[in-house]
């Protein structure tokens, strides 16, 4: 019975493991973008705008999975009058490195979320999607704003069928 309870243990941390951040060198400047990027999730699940305000920078160019493009403008706007409206995010995989010096000018994230989203510009109803991403910040006036997203459908997965992906890099 001990040996079955150690096995789950450890198959339980093993998977736990595989859904965690990965941070790549940078440091405290890794540690800050991917802490940046986990209020820009939270924000999103709580439709909270003015957190979106400060994280996006005003030439922030998003692309969605779905192949939309949005400005900070039409994004926020699409929050705003409840036509888009995420439910959940889930960090599958994200790999952050930092470009340029100790500090860091900037930051790129790699990886996989699961998201929940209602977009009424795409389907009326709420669906699952598994995205790989890639976004960019930067640091402008002290502060990491993300200036580019582009997300891309999972296609070889089923939003249901999910499980945590180790990082391959």
């Amino acid at each position: 019975m001990k040996k079955v309870q150690l096995l789950l243990t450890l198959a339980l941390g093993a998977g736990m493991a595989q859904a965690a951040p990965v941070v790549t060198p940078g440091g405290d400047a890794a540690k800050q973008v991917l802490a940046r990027e986990q209020a820009r999730t939270a924000a999103l699940e709580h439709s909270d705008v003015a957190t979106l305000e400060r994280i996006m920078a005003d030439d922030v160019t998003y692309i969605h999975a779905s192949g939309k493009v949005d400005t900070k403008k039409s994004y926020l706007d699409a929050i705003r009058s409840g036509q888009l409206r995420y439910i959940s995010w889930r960090p599958m995989n994200l790999d952050v490195r930092v470009l340029g010096n100790g500090a860091g000018s900037g930051a790129v994230i790699d990886g996989e979320y699961a998201v929940k989203v209602t977009d009424s510009r795409v389907q009326p109803t709420p669906f699952d999607i598994n995205i790989f991403i890639l976004t960019v910040y930067e640091r402008r006036d002290g502060q990491w704003q993300q200036i580019a997203w582009q997300s891309t459908r999972d296609v070889g997965t089923p939003p249901d069928k999910a499980l945590p992906r180790s990082s391959a890099k």
